[in-house]
């Protein structure tokens, strides 16, 4: 599969391949292509990464209390251009930030365009937080027992991790029979120790099975 990578706020697309070249490697091994594209607003660098890589940084959105719908809508139409450019793209991979925003632009794909294949056929959440709802003005929530995203998903968490509750939420709107779990009980990180890299992968080749058989 061809996965379009999203990264967190405040770093940019080489720090998200540092961050996943541990689980990637033995995906790639197997036939698994990542493409990593910036996001649109230049920003500061995130706390604690000073010095990792050189900039500049990007975020997908501002980090405001509430999101303006115009500020999403040119998140949206940045990643649909890279899409566009760069795709097609069977999956994607976003971590914090990026996955909230992946999570959004598939929601968003299936109430706009309702019989339409999916955007994405697979997504893998890592550390994700809470999608914003289109508008820019709540955040995302299940209604009446349907879930926004019904499409296979791996969700990779830490008990640790301040956004955990978030991450909880974002695996609630996720059909649960098409979701794969791993709290890897790590902070806000994608972890290089084997067990954890091993499940990790493990989640996601489930979920990429699980799009294959449609």
């Amino acid at each position: 599969m061809r996965f379009l990578c999203l990264h967190g706020a405040s770093t940019n697309s080489e720090i998200f391949q540092i961050q996943t070249g541990g689980l990637r490697q033995p995906l790639e091994q197997k036939g698994h292509r990542f493409t990593f594209v910036n996001g649109i607003l230049p920003s500061g660098v995130e706390e604690g990464l000073e010095g990792v890589v050189d900039g500049p940084f990007y975020s997908h959105y501002p980090r405001d209390p509430v999101l303006p719908s115009a500020q999403l809508t040119e998140a949206f139409e940045h990643i649909q251009r890279a899409i566009d450019n760069e795709g097609p793209f069977d999956a994607v991979m976003g971590f914090s930030q990026g996955a909230a925003l992946a999570a959004a632009l598939i929601a968003h794909h299936t109430k706009t365009n309702p019989t339409a294949p999916p955007i994405f056929r697979a997504a893998v959440f890592l550390c994700g937080g809470l999608p914003w709802e289109s508008s820019g003005m709540v955040r995302l929530a299940p209604q009446q027992d349907t879930w926004p995203i019904n499409i296979p998903t791996a969700h990779v968490v830490g008990k640790l991790d301040p956004l955990y509750p978030e991450s909880m939420k974002l695996y609630a709107l996720c059909e649960p029979s098409k979701a794969a779990f791993w709290d890897t009980g790590s902070k806000h990180m994608v972890p290089f120790d084997l067990k954890n890299t091993e499940m990790m992968v493990r989640v996601i080749e489930e979920t990429v099975a699980k799009a294959m058989r449609g």
